[in-house]
């Protein structure tokens, strides 16, 4: 393996704990919401879904596993049904709040669930979509929920996620030393990173998904894309 590319190190991350104090978890949605909106996050979910789907994403069913505040399903236009879909309902809720102070139009469903046994039925909805989510799980974890958003899709799944890497390390620890985002984000940004999963990696535990067809994307900044096929 690359120098640049370091071992993969599992770890829990703050934000995901239940006694997270709420201004620091509000804190840390938003940082998160930054950082798609301005690193490239919401770019690449977009383009990966017309990479999957073509230009008629605007109308098509998604649900989005690991939503947090939905703000990647906000970016999608068209009256298609938006799902969102947390285990923690903290994390709904405030994004739901952030729509009401924008006003904003789109009507995104909330849902609170595990996205290893989603509650709901086979070919729910067009596509099953997962953005900096995969490196929360084992390899052999990933494997099984992407076999089960597979059950969910009608067309297929689209999944996102940080390359593991020295260069997104060092920018998100300068970014932490000079305190640029909240106490959680300072400890979770480089521990997402360092948790990660290289393209190599991420087609590993795809080829299990039992996908007709599987294409791993490498895309900047330092991202992976998953893109499975029913």
């Amino acid at each position: 393996m690359s120098l640049l590319v370091p071992k993969r190190i599992d770890a829990p991350e703050l934000l995901d704990e239940e006694d997270a104090p709420r201004p620091d978890m509000e804190r840390s949605l938003r940082d998160l919401r930054r950082f798609n909106r301005y690193m490239g996050g919401t770019r690449v979910y977009r383009r990966l879904l017309r990479r999957l789907a073509g230009r008629s994403s605007s109308r098509l069913a998604i649900i989005d596993l690991g939503t947090g505040t939905s703000d990647l399903l906000e970016s999608v236009s068209g009256d298609g049904l938006r799902v969102g879909l947390d285990f923690k309902i903290d994390h709904l809720l405030y994004g739901r709040e952030l729509r009401r102070k924008r006003k904003a139009g789109q009507k995104i469903a909330l849902v609170v669930g595990d996205a290893t046994n989603l509650p709901f039925r086979e070919r729910a909805a067009d596509i099953v979509t997962s953005s900096h989510f995969a490196h929360h799980f084992t390899p052999d974890e990933n494997a099984s929920m992407l076999r089960e958003s597979l059950r969910v899709a009608r067309r297929g799944v689209v999944v996102s996620d940080t390359n593991r890497h020295r260069v997104p390390l060092l920018w998100v620890q300068l970014m932490a030393a000079f305190r640029l985002v909240g106490r959680i984000t300072r400890s979770d940004a480089p521990g997402s990173i360092a948790r990660g999963y290289t393209p190599e990696e991420a087609r590993a535990f795809a080829t299990r998904s039992g996908a007709s067809r599987i294409e791993i994307v490498a895309m900047w900044p330092f991202r992976t894309g998953v893109l499975l096929w029913k």
